[in-house]
């Protein structure tokens, strides 16, 4: 699988952007999916810095029934360097349900290292809560997550919500948008006008036996704004 996106953060994307829904490889299933992104620019605070094309493969297997295994390998690539930014590993869990119509619920669970160039190495761990509900043509997700540094001083948990609402058109075609915020500490968020938020217009379909996800995003964040493209999934 690939998907394309575009940045979350005023210097550079972020490595995945993405709602979690209830797509799981299936019990002994092998998949690959790889995020691939780009900022279209900084923003006006930063207009020395050139954003880098970000490129992370993710190798996903049924563990059991409901229950997906993920690895992955964040890269970056600029002009005047490349390197990869740490690994992560993925647990996800979905309730068994209707597939087609109702509402459904799951877990993700993350533990990821990162090397970022420039900055210093640091464990953080992620857990988002995954609501699911459909209904004829119309799919509806939300991502309360929680986001902690497990290394380094700070050891904040952070507020980081996503949703996605979405209309199935043309057979398998989904168009939709999708929406991420970063509010800041989950005790002490951050006002409105501070937090950073991302907005995209997504399409969801089929190229041959892949699932392509392709959008257009705008970001607002604590620096600066910027225009970026979100790009596309393909299942393997």
């Amino acid at each position: 699988m690939v998907l394309c996106s575009a940045a979350a953060v005023a210097t550079a994307a972020p490595n995945e952007i993405k709602v979690f829904t209830d797509e799981l490889a299936n019990y002994g299933e092998h998949t690959l999916e790889t995020h691939v992104n780009k900022a279209s620019r900084a923003g006006e605070r930063l207009t020395n810095r050139r954003t880098p094309l970000r490129v992370m493969p993710e190798y996903s297997y049924g563990i059991w029934h409901n229950w997906e295994f993920s690895l992955q390998l964040p890269a970056a690539f600029r002009q005047d360097a490349s390197s990869l930014e740490g690994y992560r590993a993925e647990l996800q869990y979905v309730a068994p349900h209707d597939a087609v119509e109702g509402f459904y619920w799951g877990l993700n669970f993350e533990l990821a290292k990162m090397e970022r160039l420039g900055e210093p190495r640091f464990w953080n761990m992620e857990v988002i809560p995954i609501l699911g509900y459909r209904l004829d043509r119309w799919h509806l997700v939300a991502n309360p997550g929680l986001d902690k540094a497990v290394s380094g001083a700070s050891g904040t948990v952070n507020y980081q919500p996503a949703a996605k609402i979405a209309y199935r058109a043309f057979a398998k075609n989904d168009f939709g948008i999708e929406y991420y915020v970063d509010a800041g500490p989950l005790r002490n968020r951050l006002p409105l006008n501070e937090q950073s938020r991302v907005f995209y217009v997504a399409w969801d379909g089929k190229l041959g036996n892949s699932d392509i996800n392709v959008g257009l995003g705008r970001t607002r964040t604590r620096d600066d704004g910027f225009v970026g493209p979100m790009g596309a999934q393909d299942d393997l």
